[in-house]
């Protein structure tokens, strides 16, 4: 018998059922062991969607704050909270956090440095009030180019991206100085296309304190009044070692978020001060945080506000924008050794892992009220979660997302 006479005597009717494969009808009840096929994986509630979702990262950015390195002495506090100033440490302490970036180099987008890279020296520091900086002496010029120099240094050896905040000790060399110091060509405040329509936002909050900024600048007298007017007013919150955001550089501000609005982006903003009056301590927000607070929350893009500054750190959820104040460098525990952070963006939260004295928690940044299959994060209900000035905790569990759906409850109210 030839191959194809074979095949023709083994053909039957297109439909007719081979009789050896013929399977007995089941009796009610009986599942002879079958599994049920569960829904595909791009399915909406499926398990294997949420793992998908949580495997897939957008960008990893790097995070420090508050180095303020000094080649001088530890200095303990004197206002009775035990906390210390490692002044010298801080040169190591920021060499090993730059050696453990680099060896997270090719998931890095960047590295965020939140101001305050070193300490300076200024005769006048110790005042009550906002105050013009007088003439610096050629002396204490010198040491403050020299520390920053320092540290400068070991940035600059480094071939990772580093977007830099300016802070308020970073101003005891000139702006532009400093600028030069660190490579930060891109200037004081400027944004950055981040991977998967995600962009940073740095903040200059130095902008609008006239002791930062040179006079024959057209900030200056704004600053000049703002400061001035606050000062007579009798606001408590104005102290020489703060700032705010100029209103050249606010109105630059709310247009990069109406045009990121505009191109469906999430934003990151990053800036030394916080930009929410409840994320820092008394006198350590930003001047004019309520304003800029309300441009971030009416743009509805914004999803995390990074920041320093505050050296114990805090957090403070507001109108779905995270305030994240992270620990600062200098005063980490001996026991702690150090303070910076990875942060971990992906679709549907944001990962900080801190490491040292800084502090980890997840962030919800997807919508609220739409079922993605993430859940409250922490929070009972949808209304707890979106009431305007709740201080979200600090969350580390390792929880999946699906145990977390679980443990904390669904995006809908029952």
């Amino acid at each position: 018998m030839t191959l194809a006479s074979a095949r023709a005597s083994t053909s039957r009717p297109a439909g007719a059922r081979a009789r050896g494969r013929c399977r007995p009808a089941r009796a009610s009840g009986e599942d002879h062991g079958r599994v049920p096929r569960g829904p595909a994986v791009h399915a909406r509630g499926s398990a294997k969607r949420l793992d998908a979702v949580d495997a897939s990262r957008c960008f990893r950015l790097g995070l420090f704050a508050d180095a303020q390195y000094a080649n001088r002495d530890d200095e303990t506090r004197d206002d009775g909270s035990g906390r210390v100033k490692y002044f010298r440490a801080a040169e190591g302490r920021l060499r090993d956090a730059v050696a453990a970036f680099e060896r997270e180099a090719s998931s890095l987008s960047g590295v965020v440095n939140l101001g305050d890279l070193y300490d300076g020296y200024n005769e006048d520091d110790k005042t009550k009030r906002p105050v013009l900086r007088g003439v610096m002496s050629a002396a204490t010029l010198e040491r403050n180019r020299h520390d920053l120099g320092k540290v400068a240094s070991i940035l600059n050896a480094s071939n990772l991206r580093f977007h830099h905040c300016l802070g308020n000790h970073d101003l005891s060399v000139s702006r532009d100085e400093f600028l030069r110091a660190v490579n930060a060509e891109r200037g004081a405040y400027y944004s950055e296309r981040l991977p998967r329509r995600w962009l940073l936002i740095v903040l200059d909050t130095t902008d609008l304190n006239p002791r930062y900024i040179a006079e024959d600048t057209p900030e200056y007298q704004s600053a000049l009044d703002f400061a001035t007017e606050a000062y007579a007013s009798g606001r408590e919150d104005i102290a020489p070692w703060s700032g705010g955001i100029g209103p050249i550089q606010l109105a630059w501000f709310d247009n990069e978020l109406k045009r990121a609005k505009e191109r469906g982006e999430r934003v990151i903003v990053a800036s030394h001060n916080a930009l929410q009056a409840n994320a820092a301590r008394p006198q350590m927000s930003a001047w004019n945080a309520d304003q800029v607070s309300k441009i971030i929350e009416d743009s509805g893009c914004v999803k995390i506000c990074l920041a320093g500054h505050d050296h114990p750190g805090m957090y403070n959820y507001r109108h779905g924008v995270h305030y994240v104040t992270l620990e600062a460098m200098l005063e980490a525990k001996p026991a702690q050794k150090t303070s910076y952070a990875f942060l971990d963006v992906f679709e549907h939260e944001a990962v900080l892992t801190g490491v040292g004295a800084a502090s980890s928690r997840r962030m919800r940044v997807s919508p609220l009220g739409v079922f993605t299959g993430i859940a409250t994060f922490g929070a009972a209900t949808i209304g707890e979660l979106a009431t305007s000035g709740t201080s979200g905790r600090a969350e580390t569990s390792s929880l999946g997302l699906l145990d977390w759906i679980n443990t904390y409850g669904r995006d809908y109210e029952g």
